[in-house]
């Protein structure tokens, strides 16, 4: 991993760095804590696919419930970028998990120095499976103004900026748990990406990792995208689609983890959320109005049984993302759909085990939807 995360250390570029504070920021714009640590997305291949190519009540503990999360009750009608409090800098915990306080329930996985830990490491496994490449959009050699929409731990910004420097990117979450110490041209705001959009115009990319299935407008999120984007400009969406593949019929019916992922798209709809949303990239852009679509896709290994080597590693970094998400879906997800800690307990060890079952080939599956907005418009 810490050949990914060079480029968020302090280096000679660094030195040069801005550093971005929490200190009497302008209306919308906040810097991360710098005693943070640096955050992505949920369990989310390295064969390339066809080139188609407001807080909740606390309990007599001091901890939040999971029912505290119910986003449409709490969360209200102003802009996230004109109304911040100081709740941005606040947390909850549930079942000793820690969660944004921000725009409670808008995100219902933790924002702990584990998941960021997390986080990382799913950042560096993609650098891995699709040999360095950041996006697949043809963005032209000299992109100018970028977004990353959830942004995380921003090293994705972070690397784009080291990679572009004469590029200008912003990244945006919920959380500011991004790194004090950035290039000089990446700055990160918080904000709740389906908001008002009020971040900025003429944008060449935006982008989204693991977002799409937690969104609950998909769609108006994209059309705000394309009124802030420059013509000719690209939109790229990077999701699982939250579906066991295998190539060999290898995987069982009633195999843990394929039941896992089944219990997953209940968990999401709960918060009006779609975790196979990533399968709709296609529809979600064109009813948008983006044209030029163009889909890619990565196949991502639960585990080791490839045998290519690389493959191998993909699978091992894989295996140990989905192993430590299911902490995470035991605080928040389970407990909602009326599971108590002994089954979850006994379930979860089921789904790791099945992940080191050499037999079984199965893996998730990573998708790149590009789509452009037309020229003249």
């Amino acid at each position: 991993m810490e050949k990914r995360r060079e480029s968020g250390k302090l280096s000679a570029k660094a030195a040069d760095a801005t550093v971005t504070r929490l200190a009497a920021p302008a209306p919308h714009e906040v810097q991360p804590d710098p005693y943070a640590t640096p955050n992505d997305g949920a369990c989310g291949g390295l064969l390339h696919g066809d080139a188609e190519i407001e807080p909740g009540g606390s309990d007599e503990d001091g901890e939040f419930s999971a029912t505290d999360f119910d986003a449409d009750s709490i969360i209200d009608d102003r802009s996230d970028s004109t109304s911040l409090a100081s709740s941005i800098l606040e947390h909850s915990y549930v079942n000793g998990r820690r969660y944004h306080r921000y725009r409670h329930g808008r995100y219902p996985i933790p924002n702990d120095e584990a998941e960021q830990n997390r986080e990382d490491m799913l950042h560096t496994m993609m650098m891995e499976s699709t040999d360095g490449r950041l996006f697949y959009a043809p963005v032209g050699p000299n992109p100018q103004k970028v977004i990353d929409l959830g942004t995380g731990t921003g090293l994705w910004a972070i690397e784009f900026g080291d990679r572009y420097p004469g590029a200008e990117i912003t990244g945006l979450d919920l959380s500011p748990i991004q790194p004090a110490w950035v290039p000089p041209n990446v700055r990160f705001l918080v904000d709740d990406v389906e908001a008002e959009w009020l971040n900025g115009d003429d944008f060449d990319l935006v982008h989204l990792r693991n977002m799409i299935p937690i969104l609950k407008s998909p769609v108006n999120l994209l059309k705000q995208a394309y009124e802030h984007m420059r013509p000719g400009g690209w939109v790229e969406l990077q999701d699982v689609d939250g579906v066991v593949h295998t190539d060999d019929d290898s995987v069982p019916e009633d195999w843990p983890l394929k039941r896992l992922t089944e219990l997953l798209v209940e968990a999401f709809a709960q918060f009006g959320t779609n975790a196979n949303a990533a399968e709709f990239g296609r529809q979600y852009l064109e009813e948008a109005g983006f044209v030029n679509i163009q889909h890619n896709y990565i196949k991502l290994p639960y585990g080791t049984w490839p045998k290519d080597k690389l493959m191998r590693l993909v699978g091992m970094y894989y295996r140990t993302a989905c192993e430590d998400f299911l902490p995470a879906v035991g605080a928040m997800h389970f407990p909602k759909m009326g599971w108590d800690k002994a089954e979850m307990e006994v379930f979860f060890a089921q789904v790791r085990l099945s992940m080191r079952d050499p037999k079984v080939h199965a893996y998730g599956k990573m998708h790149f939807w590009s789509g452009q907005k037309p020229l003249g418009v």
